[in-house]
């Protein structure tokens, strides 16, 4: 059976993160090079001082019989995510009348 995604009145997530060179240093870079790729950013160093700065919410998603996982708040939104483990659609939220 597909996870089913949290409706967004009832979504659990973890502590919003911040990232930074020395903790989670690819996450980190990868962000900063999408920032200077698509021009939000002229610099680098202005592009690791916005990242720096930046919070992220992650939900967390638990898949029977594979384990845990988390998403960014935002991407959920879209409604197109799939599993890590099964690479299986993810079941959209219940819709509220």
């Amino acid at each position: 059976m597909a996870v089913k995604l949290n409706n967004s009145d009832e979504y659990e997530s973890l502590p919003k993160i911040k990232l930074s060179k020395e903790k989670y240093p690819k996450a980190f870079n990868a962000k900063v090079e999408e920032l200077l790729e698509e021009k939000v950013c002229a610099t680098r160093d202005e592009a690791e001082k916005l990242v720096s700065d930046m919070e992220f919410e992650l939900e967390i998603y638990y898949e029977k019989g594979t384990g845990l996982f988390a998403v960014e708040s935002e991407a959920v939104e879209s409604g197109t995510i799939y599993s890590p483990y099964t690479a299986e659609l993810c079941e959209e939220a219940d819709v509220e009348s």
